[in-house]
């Protein structure tokens, strides 16, 4: 809004000193009878410059800005008539006739009310956008927050689960993974507020989780984890991946003779980020299709990258046979 009157002010007075100049040393000489020589008459300009910001001050706000058109219309009208007679009768007493004063002295008071009033209305227009701005980036903190607050107790809880199964077994990892899971907590506390991190810590967060999971499921899951990153001088939202990662080991199948494959793909090059998720999933158990929470995780990560990411993002999943496939790309930041 400060702006706003800024920019207001400039135009403004600009507008005066180009009014002066064309109304008073440019007009027309024969007009010598209404009291104007080429100098200024600070008569004609007070009332111009008072019924100019009559208008601006009460008549737009109150009867244009609420919609009434016909009733500002009507008053704004009404009040260049009243002026210029005023201004020809009154003020320099001119003996001309109506068709004489209004033609001579009508365009001095609506060239500021017409050029002015347009003005307000581009300010104002300019206003209205930047708060529409301003609450659209609003609501969208809010979502985000209220995305990432899903999650967050979400990676905790699973991890915690997975410590206290550990110790009741009496495993000799038990230490490790709580020192992992320190360090994931470390993440999620103080980098998911943000609505960016560096690339390199979000990777790390993975490769931290894919080594707690790692401990809690051997003899269970086999994990193929590829990386092929060109650079890290990019950002990505945080917490975005973890979710598929999850997804993947949860709905992993079970098998006695054998383990549950699990192979996840990350590659940057360019900017352009891909990532592929692959597990085995039991469909008589527990298929990713028909889970209810998981879709729910699903349907997260798409509000989360809408938000984001827009246009800037492909995200498909597919299950063929027994195996589930999340396929995830994303122009960096």
């Amino acid at each position: 809004m400060k702006f706003n009157l800024s920019i207001k002010f400039i135009i403004h007075f600009l507008f005066w000193a180009f009014y002066i100049f064309v109304v008073f040393y440019l007009g027309p000489t024969h007009g010598k009878h209404m009291g104007w020589h080429h100098t200024i008459d600070f008569r004609l300009l007070s009332l111009v410059l008072g019924v100019t910001y009559f208008n601006d001050l009460f008549l737009l706000p109150k009867l244009f800005n609420s919609k009434k058109y016909l009733y500002y219309a009507l008053a704004i009208t009404a009040l260049l008539f009243i002026a210029t007679i005023f201004y020809c009768y009154k003020i320099v007493e001119c003996s001309c006739s109506y068709t004489i004063c209004l033609s001579d002295n009508f365009w001095k008071i609506l060239l500021p009310i017409v050029f002015l009033s347009f003005i307000w209305v581009l300010l104002r227009l300019f206003d209205h956008q930047k708060e529409l701005e301003k609450t659209n980036k609003e609501r969208l903190e809010m979502e985000l927050k209220y995305l990432k607050s899903q999650i967050n107790p979400h990676v905790l809880f699973n991890n915690l689960n997975t410590i206290y199964a550990e110790a009741l077994k009496n495993e000799d990892d038990v230490a490790e993974m709580i020192l992992k899971l320190s360090e994931n907590l470390k993440y999620v506390l103080y980098q998911s507020d943000s609505n960016l991190v560096g690339l390199e810590k979000e990777v790390d967060f993975i490769d931290n989780y894919l080594e707690f999971e790692q401990l809690r499921t051997q003899g269970i899951n086999r994990i193929t984890y590829t990386k092929n990153i060109d650079s890290f001088n990019y950002n990505i939202a945080p917490l975005l991946l973890i979710g598929l990662v999850e997804n993947a080991f949860k709905h992993g199948k079970f098998k006695e003779d054998d383990l549950c494959d699990i192979t996840i793909t990350l590659s940057v090059k360019d900017g352009l980020l891909h990532f592929i998720c692959k597990n085995e999933c039991n469909p008589l158990k527990s298929s990713i299709k028909t889970d209810k929470n998981s879709q729910i995780g699903l349907v997260n990560l798409r509000k989360r990258l809408d938000l984001i990411y827009k246009d800037k993002y492909e995200f498909t999943t597919s299950q063929e046979d027994d195996v589930f496939i999340a396929n995830l790309k994303i122009e960096l930041l």
